[in-house]
């Protein structure tokens, strides 16, 4: 046995339809897949190793099963004929516990991250135009960033390493963005600065908008002189005209 300390569970779990209806059809009171049923089901695997001696089978509480007379008939035939066949024979005629829970380890050069914060999030957006960048397709450009071939950008606006500018996006004078990702086809107007964010598509950000740490969804209208910080905005929503909002999640009601 290996114990380690250095792996994360990346919350993806596959399992067979059938034995996962069998789990939930016989633990009506089971809500968490992390929390109950897998450990219900390593729990069951490791209930049909044997203990005791060859041929035994313990349970869930560890009392030793005793295979029916067939079984043990079979079981004496199939250990002359294939012993290394021995135990998964005797587990599969006994109808013992035959769940197998398997893990995949991805390598150094694999990319696993496990989103289920806004932070979290935003850093693997950040990842996708730094460490991970060959997840996105597009090449950087000799100032460290990702800007489509296909975008516009208006006179002395700027865009800083590790950002990333999708198909189709526009941005007017005066523009600064910084550690950003931004999304097709926005529009965007002038004197507008966004930072350490992530404005998803088909967003319009009028004059003198400021976004920094916020996420911003598909089809945002940000009015004039709007100001985010720290915020979620849902998509469809419209932020108004010289409104100001820190910390908080705006969403269409």
């Amino acid at each position: 046995m290996e114990i380690r300390s250095d792996l994360m569970d990346a919350h993806l779990y596959a399992f067979n339809r059938t034995t996962l209806q069998d789990v939930l059809e016989q633990k009506e009171a089971y809500r968490s897949i992390r929390l109950e049923v897998l450990p219900y089901l390593v729990k069951s695997q490791l209930r049909s190793a044997p203990s005791g001696g060859e041929g035994t089978i313990v349970d869930e509480t560890g009392n030793v099963v005793v295979p029916p007379s067939s079984n043990l008939q079979c079981l004496s035939q199939h250990r002359a004929i294939a012993p290394s066949a021995f135990k998964q024979d005797l587990l599969a005629s006994s109808g013992g516990g035959t769940h197998r829970c398997c893990v995949y380890i991805a390598s150094k050069n694999k990319y696993c991250h496990r989103l289920n914060s806004i932070q979290a999030y935003c850093d693997i957006n950040r990842d996708v135009i730094g460490e991970a960048s060959h997840l996105s397709g597009y090449s950087f450009s000799s100032h460290n960033n990702i800007i489509h071939p296909s975008c516009v950008l208006g006179s002395k606006s700027t865009v800083g390493p590790q950002c990333m500018l999708a198909e189709g996006s526009q941005l007017g004078d005066k523009c600064g963005v910084k550690r950003s990702v931004i999304g097709r086809h926005c529009r965007i107007g002038s004197n507008v600065k966004i930072v350490n964010s992530v404005v998803m598509n088909h967003v319009v950000i009028e004059d003198g908008c400021h976004i920094q740490g916020s996420v911003v969804c598909n089809n945002v209208q940000l009015q004039e002189r709007a100001v985010l910080k720290d915020c979620q905005v849902g998509a469809g929503y419209t932020v108004t005209t010289g409104s100001d909002h820190k910390s908080e999640s705006l969403a269409r009601k």
